[in-house]
């Protein structure tokens, strides 16, 4: 984790399995509460294959059961990985989430009105 001004940063890279995703959702909660921070950047721009769709719709029930609008989450996704799913899904569940693979436009979206 990398705690910067406003947002905490997250990287992730390789080829996570599901268990570390999960494992990933309960590493952000903690320093949310202990920094008060509740805007989240986590870095997917390093994983090496695409995430299973079922494992995109999983995590995007957990972001939305786990945060909700507690928190704002932006996950950069590789270039060449064009799926917003997860986001469509973590946004139906009452998250505030956003995905992309422009670094810019996502803290853009992340740090507006901090």
């Amino acid at each position: 984790m990398v705690e910067h001004c406003v947002y905490l940063e997250f990287i992730v890279s390789g080829d996570p399995s599901e268990p570390q995703w999960i494992a990933l959702m309960h590493d952000i909660v903690e320093p949310i509460s202990k920094t008060g921070k509740s805007r989240i950047f986590v870095d997917l721009s390093g994983i090496s294959n695409a995430i299973d769709p079922m494992n995109h719709y999983r995590m995007g029930i957990r972001a939305g059961a786990t945060f909700g609008i507690r928190a704002c989450l932006a996950a950069l996704r590789p270039v060449w990985d064009d799926d917003n799913f997860w986001e469509t899904v973590a946004t139906n569940r009452a998250a505030i989430a956003k995905s992309g693979d422009d670094r810019m436009t996502l803290l853009n979206w992340l740090t507006s009105d901090a």
